[in-house]
Protein backbone atom coordinates (compact mmCIF):
# COMPACT_ATOMS: atom_id res chain seq x y z
CA UNK A 1 0.00 0.00 0.00
CA UNK A 2 2.94 2.32 0.65
CA UNK A 3 4.01 2.20 -3.01
CA UNK A 4 0.47 3.01 -4.17
CA UNK A 5 0.09 6.02 -1.86
CA UNK A 6 3.64 7.20 -2.65
CA UNK A 7 2.73 7.10 -6.35
CA UNK A 8 -0.20 9.47 -5.80
CA UNK A 9 1.85 11.78 -3.61
CA UNK A 10 4.43 12.02 -6.39
CA UNK A 11 1.67 12.57 -8.97
CA UNK A 12 0.31 15.57 -7.06
CA UNK A 13 3.79 16.99 -6.39
CA UNK A 14 5.07 16.72 -9.96
CA UNK A 15 1.73 17.79 -11.42
CA UNK A 16 1.76 20.88 -9.21
CA UNK A 17 5.23 21.99 -10.30
CA UNK A 18 5.14 25.06 -12.51
CA UNK A 19 7.08 25.07 -15.80
CA UNK A 20 9.72 24.72 -17.04
CA UNK A 21 9.70 20.95 -17.27
CA UNK A 22 13.01 19.40 -16.23
CA UNK A 23 13.19 15.83 -17.51
CA UNK A 24 16.36 15.16 -15.54
CA UNK A 25 14.43 15.71 -12.30
CA UNK A 26 11.15 14.09 -13.33
CA UNK A 27 12.41 10.86 -14.95
CA UNK A 28 14.13 9.45 -11.83
CA UNK A 29 11.07 10.13 -9.67
CA UNK A 30 8.82 8.36 -12.17
CA UNK A 31 11.26 5.46 -12.54
CA UNK A 32 11.32 4.96 -8.77
CA UNK A 33 7.53 4.53 -8.48
CA UNK A 34 6.25 3.44 -11.90
CA UNK A 35 7.05 0.90 -14.58
CA UNK A 36 6.11 0.12 -18.17
CA UNK A 37 3.55 2.19 -20.03
CA UNK A 38 2.55 4.11 -16.89
CA UNK A 39 6.01 5.72 -16.77
CA UNK A 40 5.80 6.92 -20.37
CA UNK A 41 2.20 8.05 -20.03
CA UNK A 42 2.89 10.16 -16.94
CA UNK A 43 6.11 11.61 -18.39
CA UNK A 44 4.17 12.74 -21.48
CA UNK A 45 1.29 14.08 -19.35
CA UNK A 46 3.56 16.19 -17.13
CA UNK A 47 5.66 17.40 -20.07
CA UNK A 48 2.55 18.37 -22.07
CA UNK A 49 1.04 20.23 -19.11
CA UNK A 50 4.27 22.16 -18.55
CA UNK A 51 4.53 23.03 -22.25
CA UNK A 52 1.00 24.45 -22.21
CA UNK A 53 1.42 26.24 -18.87
CA UNK A 54 -0.85 23.98 -16.81
CA UNK A 55 -0.46 22.65 -13.26
CA UNK A 56 -2.49 20.50 -10.90
CA UNK A 57 -3.70 21.98 -7.63
CA UNK A 58 -5.45 20.26 -4.76
CA UNK A 59 -5.20 16.78 -3.35
CA UNK A 60 -6.68 13.31 -3.44
CA UNK A 61 -8.17 11.44 -0.49
CA UNK A 62 -7.68 7.68 -0.67
CA UNK A 63 -9.47 4.60 0.65
CA UNK A 64 -7.40 1.83 -0.96
CA UNK A 65 -8.04 -1.88 -0.63
CA UNK A 66 -5.73 -4.63 -1.85
CA UNK A 67 -7.76 -6.88 -4.15
CA UNK A 68 -4.99 -9.38 -4.81
CA UNK A 69 -1.27 -9.91 -4.31
CA UNK A 70 0.63 -12.92 -5.63
CA UNK A 71 4.02 -11.62 -4.54
CA UNK A 72 4.96 -10.09 -7.89
CA UNK A 73 1.73 -8.41 -9.01
CA UNK A 74 -0.86 -6.68 -6.86
CA UNK A 75 -4.21 -5.07 -7.62
CA UNK A 76 -5.49 -2.13 -5.58
CA UNK A 77 -9.00 -0.70 -5.65
CA UNK A 78 -9.46 2.87 -4.42
CA UNK A 79 -12.66 4.89 -4.07
CA UNK A 80 -10.75 8.15 -4.23
CA UNK A 81 -11.89 11.66 -3.45
CA UNK A 82 -10.10 13.48 -6.27
CA UNK A 83 -10.04 17.16 -5.35
CA UNK A 84 -7.45 18.08 -7.99
CA UNK A 85 -8.01 20.80 -10.53
CA UNK A 86 -6.10 21.84 -13.63
CA UNK A 87 -5.01 25.48 -13.55
CA UNK A 88 -3.39 27.85 -16.03
CA UNK A 89 -0.15 29.19 -14.52
CA UNK A 90 -0.38 32.53 -16.36
CA UNK A 91 -3.60 33.71 -14.69
CA UNK A 92 -4.39 31.04 -12.07
CA UNK A 93 -7.68 30.21 -13.81
CA UNK A 94 -9.14 26.73 -13.58
CA UNK A 95 -9.44 25.07 -16.98
CA UNK A 96 -11.24 21.85 -16.03
CA UNK A 97 -14.62 21.29 -14.41
CA UNK A 98 -14.84 20.46 -10.72
CA UNK A 99 -16.35 17.02 -10.15
CA UNK A 100 -17.09 16.39 -6.46
CA UNK A 101 -17.96 12.69 -6.93
CA UNK A 102 -15.60 10.00 -5.65
CA UNK A 103 -14.22 7.76 -8.42
CA UNK A 104 -12.85 4.25 -8.39
CA UNK A 105 -9.23 3.87 -9.42
CA UNK A 106 -7.92 0.36 -9.99
CA UNK A 107 -4.14 0.06 -10.00
CA UNK A 108 -1.84 -2.76 -10.98
CA UNK A 109 1.47 -2.79 -9.13
CA UNK A 110 4.42 -4.96 -10.13
CA UNK A 111 7.48 -5.81 -8.14
CA UNK A 112 10.57 -4.77 -10.14
CA UNK A 113 14.00 -5.44 -8.66
CA UNK A 114 12.37 -5.99 -5.28
CA UNK A 115 10.45 -2.69 -5.35
CA UNK A 116 6.68 -2.30 -5.87
CA UNK A 117 5.92 0.07 -8.76
CA UNK A 118 2.66 1.21 -10.33
CA UNK A 119 2.29 -0.39 -13.74
CA UNK A 120 -1.21 0.81 -14.65
CA UNK A 121 -4.02 2.97 -13.26
CA UNK A 122 -7.55 2.81 -14.61
CA UNK A 123 -10.32 5.21 -13.57
CA UNK A 124 -13.95 4.14 -13.70
CA UNK A 125 -16.48 6.68 -14.92
CA UNK A 126 -19.20 5.97 -12.41
CA UNK A 127 -19.11 7.48 -8.91
CA UNK A 128 -18.36 5.23 -5.93
CA UNK A 129 -19.25 5.41 -2.26
CA UNK A 130 -16.54 5.43 0.38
Amino acid sequence: MTAYLSFWKMYVEIGGTAPPFDASLIRPRLDALTTGAETAQLFDFFQRNAATGLVLRGDIGHTPTVLSNDGTTAMVDDCADDRLGVYRVADDSRVDTDDPARRTYTATLRQVDGVWRVERVDAEGTPCAE
